[in-house]
């Protein structure tokens, strides 16, 4: 009897740790896709305000764009749990050895939001054209250290 307990327990700790491994595999797998869906709205508003620019429309509509903006990247910046580099996803490997790189990425693009927003705000189409290219350069560089190249 007593070997049976011992060999049911096994058996029960063998399934929890098969079980425990999958979760964290789906719950990695959710943080990659939480990761391309912020990426996804990052670039919407983008091309939002980017349309404002061609259009010489009014800059007001892109301060809306210029909060989501930061909104998006002060969540983006935590979704990258240890473990969370394997799967599909386009992250390198930089992102986890060198975290405070990766952060100081993020914060200079959340700089570059600011002054977008306060460009858009301006009602000056040059200041906002200019804010919207010093925002890409900042997302560039992260792109370029942090993103592997698209196929």
């Amino acid at each position: 009897m007593r070997k049976t307990l011992v060999v049911a327990l096994i058996g029960a700790l063998a399934a929890g740790t098969m079980v425990g491994g999958a979760t964290i595999a789906m719950a990695q797998g959710d943080v990659i896709a939480e990761r391309r869906e912020n990426r996804k709205q990052t670039a919407a508003a983008m091309r939002a305000i980017k349309g404002i620019i061609d259009a010489k429309g009014p800059t007001s509509g892109a301060v809306e764009q210029a909060a989501k903006l930061k909104t998006l990247e002060a969540a983006f910046e935590k979704m990258f749990p240890a473990g969370s580099d394997k799967g599909d996803t386009k992250a390198l490997p930089a992102i986890w050895t060198d975290m405070a790189g990766f952060r100081a990425a993020s914060k200079a693009s959340d700089a570059a939001y600011d002054k977008l927003a306060v460009a858009a705000g301006s009602g000056n189409l040059e200041a906002l054209t200019a804010a919207f290219a010093e925002t890409g350069k900042t997302c560039g560089a992260c792109h370029d250290k942090f993103r592997a190249k698209a196929n």
